[in-house]
């Protein structure tokens, strides 16, 4: 029973922590966004395995957790499941640390064990550009080619001491294909719209309307039911910034439990969406400060000397098209067939505006988020 329950606490802490960077992140962007929370997720609590007082109680704060729901078994359970009889996802957890510390045997072997994480000793101090093209092919070689060029030129120098990097490549078609995509127009805002190529689906799917926030939800399945594509589009065309203002209201788990299958017919343009964040201000702005500063306590981690992150470099991508979905980040079924009633009532969804996106996992966890404001950016 307590390992279910630090399940869905671990699933809570990973919806919230999702919500809570957007809005950090939406602060300082305007236009598209994504991200893997999950991603990020997974490298911060392997951070707070390594942490101790302040520094711990910072890093689990903000990942939305607190010394009761940090579970390293739950944690393990999680990634098992979302990564078992599935090909869709790959993830891949490492942690880099330079040649002059002495890691601590209990932290290797809990990373390993709960995280499934690798562990390797690299020369920062007298190679930093040969490391960073080692870390730039390691990524390469986690997210299917996909994540090019994580560590920027000189992201990491002779001073580096530990870097944590977590690398998420998902590729999945959709059950309900779409027609081929036509010329179309997205709203950038009421008066301003650009060319799209739209793709039109119409089939009986999971949809709900909340009249109150006034917006529509869609979930669009991918195959073997493991992953949904779930997607909020506001009423109006203007209406996004409303939307994000009301996040505090919105729950994407209510959501799902309040749909309901409607004969639905969908436009929704084809889209690629790829960006690169550097998350030290972001992840200080949430109350996870000390562990960027000589402060920081990282005493799990290494047995002397001071060790603090110097960097957290995230880049996520997502391509969408007719037959399905592939997103990348750095970082069997039984089919229950219910009786349809012959008549269900139509719904357009239209998604010719700015909306949110989020792919998210059947044990709720969210792997992807973001915003898509301009196709064509």
């Amino acid at each position: 029973m307590a390992l279910n329950t630090s399940y869905e606490s671990l699933s809570l802490a990973n919806h919230d922590f999702s919500f809570s960077l957007y809005k950090e992140l939406a602060k300082t962007d305007e236009g598209n966004i994504f991200f893997s929370p999950f991603s990020i997720h997974v490298i911060m609590f392997m951070a707070s395995i390594g942490a101790a007082s302040k520094t711990f109680d910072e890093i689990i704060n903000t990942i939305h957790l607190n010394k009761t729901t940090h579970s390293m078994e739950g944690y393990r359970e999680l990634l098992e499941d979302l990564l078992s009889d599935n090909d869709s996802l790959k993830l891949a957890t490492g942690m880099f640390v330079d040649e002059i510390f002495k890691v601590k045997k209990s932290f290797v072997e809990n990373s390993m064990k709960y995280l499934k994480s690798s562990i390797e000793k690299l020369n920062f101090k007298n190679e930093p550009k040969e490391q960073r093209r080692y870390l730039n092919n390691w990524v390469l070689s986690k997210t299917n080619k996909k994540i090019k060029g994580l560590f920027s030129q000189d992201s990491i120098t002779n001073d580096t001491a530990l870097i944590l990097a977590n690398a998420v490549h998902f590729q999945s078609t959709w059950i309900y294909s779409f027609n081929d995509a036509e010329d179309d127009s997205f709203y950038v805002t009421p008066s301003d719209k650009v060319p799209v190529k739209m793709m039109t689906l119409v089939d009986n799917l999971q949809y709900y309307h909340d009249n109150d926030l006034q917006f529509a939800a869609l979930k669009l399945p991918y195959k073997f039911y493991a992953f949904n594509m779930i997607i909020l589009l506001p009423d109006v065309k203007d209406g996004l910034k409303d939307l994000e203002n009301n996040f505090s209201k919105i729950n994407l788990n209510d959501i799902s439990n309040k749909m309901s299958k409607y004969d639905v017919t969908v436009k929704l343009p084809r889209f690629k969406l790829e960006q690169s964040l550097q998350l030290d201000g972001t992840l200080s702005n949430l109350g996870c400060t000390t562990m960027f500063t000589e402060s920081a306590n990282f005493s799990n981690i290494v047995e002397h000397g001071e060790l603090y992150v110097s960097k957290v470099s995230h880049k996520a991508y997502v391509h969408v098209n007719e037959k399905g979905t592939e997103g990348a980040a750095v970082n069997g079924l039984n089919a229950i067939i219910r009786t349809m009633p012959d008549r269900l009532p139509k719904v357009y969804f239209v998604a010719d505006h700015p909306f949110l996106v989020s792919i998210v996992s059947r044990t709720k966890t969210i792997l992807f988020m973001g915003r898509l404001s301009n196709p064509l950016k």
